[in-house]
């Protein structure tokens, strides 16, 4: 039997797949808003300069109305910690309110590399990690593969 963290992390795992290849040199993630067990939003990653798939789950969810205290937050790939081409996920996670979020693997990113973790946890965000690993760095082994040593 499937926990429901677990089912969730493989309902991004999946929409993460639907833009496999489409990211540029982004990684392909997903990720998913839920409340009491039900699913309400659903993110994935545009191409460079447009939303991470937090930023697009964000963004659908303060066009709903959501109430972001009550939600929790699944996504794949650490949220990214520095601005770049668009905002810091964890920063902007941080600031719309979530509370609780599940992060499949962390980031290997050398500018994020767990700081996205660290700046939700230092914002009072309530973040368990590792989840999913095996199926996670299957799907991203080619964008994972960059930043092996």
């Amino acid at each position: 039997m499937q926990l429901p963290d677990e089912h969730w992390m493989r309902q991004a795992i999946q929409i993460g797949e639907t833009v496999r290849g489409k990211t540029g040199d982004n990684p392909h993630v997903g990720c998913v808003l839920v409340e009491k067990n039900q699913l309400l939003v659903k993110g994935l990653t545009h191409p460079p300069g447009q939303h991470h798939a937090e930023a697009h789950a964000i963004h659908q969810a303060q066009e709903l109305g959501l109430d972001f205290s009550k939600l929790i937050l699944y996504c794949t790939l650490e949220p990214c910690a520095f601005v770049g081409r668009t905002p810091a996920c964890a920063k902007t996670i941080s600031e719309v309110g979530i509370r609780h979020v599940v992060v499949g693997i962390r980031d290997p990113h050398p500018r994020v590399n767990g700081a996205g973790i660290l700046i939700m946890r230092n914002a009072g965000v309530e973040v368990k990690e590792g989840l999913c690993v095996d199926e996670i760095r299957e799907s991203l082994q080619d964008w994972l593969r960059r930043f092996e040593h």
